[in-house]
């Protein structure tokens, strides 16, 4: 039957144009049906923890702090507003410092420094650090996720903290974390371990560090109520608190820090405060829900995080720290040590996931489908006894894949 409806020459040619370009894209880019990107204004913010976090995030990612470049008002008014919350929530200064701050320079800034003192004040004090950097690239970048949400959270976990027994912790926001500063001595992780504050002493006296970095951002709907856990592997003690504790919906997927230091298009390279403690063996936790494609462009936005998960994150946190307090001895590093295992069984939860239809990652290309079919069929088969190089490094390609593909990146079939 002829339609009534009669297109005229310019519909038909960009009807055309539209079924060409289709399959142009099919062909060359491998196009494939995948789930839409999870969008986080769609995600209710209903508890007050999540509420006082999202209140957090917005101040510090607000476009009157210009995106707190180090050495800019943005960058002071964002230690300010540090300062203050550390205080309403109760962490005390530190009197060598005369106060919160830790000044860097007078040009760089500061760090911001609260403390809750050890219950126990017999024999020599112990402190366990926690932190997240507080500056970000500058204007036009406001860095909701890098790095406000973490922020957000190390304040919210101190409200959460009236006391703690055996060891203190030093709660810091950290300066200068971005490059050009990132591994200098201006860098104010580094800053902190090469002048540790006068009550801490040496760094021995270091019990643990715990670092966090992008915590709120999501892109793919099966690991929005996940986070990442590095890092703990290099000391057994450690894992296992990490391991043992739960705060459900929250999932924590214990990783290598060797899988989360291959990074597509820049190699194999630290990227966070970790690495001053991780470089001078202090036992640590690297905290991190991964890249999304709003890492360091103008999109990283408050309105784009995942506030609920960030709030069960701060339960979590209040369990560690409450297991950890249970530990007398000094927690040992091993630089070399892996849980290959653990390591395993958590991508190939992410890789079988990744393969089917209805939960693929948007954008799964038919050439990266492909490399995750055979990632797959390696991660069934692959033994978790102790792991030769060559099966660290198929690991490593498989991280690298899955990075790819969450944040968005193109030729992640490559990998």
């Amino acid at each position: 039957m002829r339609s009534r409806f009669r297109r005229n020459p310019t519909a038909r040619l960009r009807d055309g144009l539209s079924i060409l370009s289709a399959l142009l894209c099919f062909s060359i880019t491998g196009c494939l049906h995948t789930m839409d990107p999870l969008d986080p204004r769609a995600l209710p913010i209903t508890t007050a923890p999540a509420q006082r976090l999202q209140a957090h995030v917005s101040f510090l990612a607000s476009p009157a702090l210009a995106g707190r470049q180090p050495g800019t008002p943005g960058n002071r008014q964002a230690a300010q507003y540090i300062e203050e919350q550390f205080r309403l929530v109760g962490l005390q200064p530190l009197p060598s410092l005369g106060g919160y701050r830790q000044t860097i320079s007078d040009r760089m800034g500061v760090n911001i420094i609260g403390v809750i003192p050890p219950i126990d004040r017999t024999g020599t004090t112990r402190w366990i650090v926690i932190g997240a950097h507080y500056d970000h690239l500058g204007y036009p970048f406001l860095g909701a996720d890098d790095n406000a949400s973490s922020i957000a959270i190390l304040v919210e976990t101190a409200r959460n903290l009236a006391s703690f027994s055996r060891y203190g912790i030093l709660f810091v926001g950290f300066n200068s974390e971005e490059s050009p500063y990132f591994g200098t001595p201006e860098m104010g992780s580094q800053f902190l371990y090469h002048h540790l504050p006068s009550e801490v002493g040496t760094a021995d006296h270091l019990h643990a560090a715990i670092i966090m970095d992008l915590m709120g951002g999501v892109h793919w709907a099966p690991l929005k109520e996940a986070i990442f856990a590095t890092g703990g592997e290099k000391s057994p003690e450690l894992y296992r608190r990490v391991t043992q504790t739960q705060a459900s919906p929250l999932k924590v997927l214990p990783v290598g820090i060797h899988l989360v230091e291959e990074i597509p298009d820049h190699g194999h390279k630290a990227f966070s405060d970790y690495d001053v403690f991780r470089n001078h063996k202090i036992p640590f936790l690297f905290l991190s829900a991964a890249r999304s494609p709003r890492y360091h462009t103008a999109g990283d936005v408050a309105s784009t995080l995942n506030y609920e998960r960030m709030a069960a994150t701060v339960e979590w946190l209040r369990r560690l720290l409450a297991q950890m307090s249970q530990d007398e001895a000094p927690y040992s590093f091993d630089a070399h040590r892996v849980e290959f295992a653990d390591e395993v069984a958590s991508f190939r939860g992410i890789v079988e996931q990744a393969l089917h239809e209805e939960t693929r990652i948007p954008g799964t290309s038919r050439w990266s489908l492909k490399k995750l079919k055979q990632d797959a069929e390696w991660l069934r088969e692959v033994s978790g006894s102790a792991p030769t190089p060559q099966q660290l490094e198929r690991l490593e390609r498989i991280s690298i894949r899955v990075q790819c593909l969450i944040a968005d990146y193109s030729g992640c079939f490559t990998f």
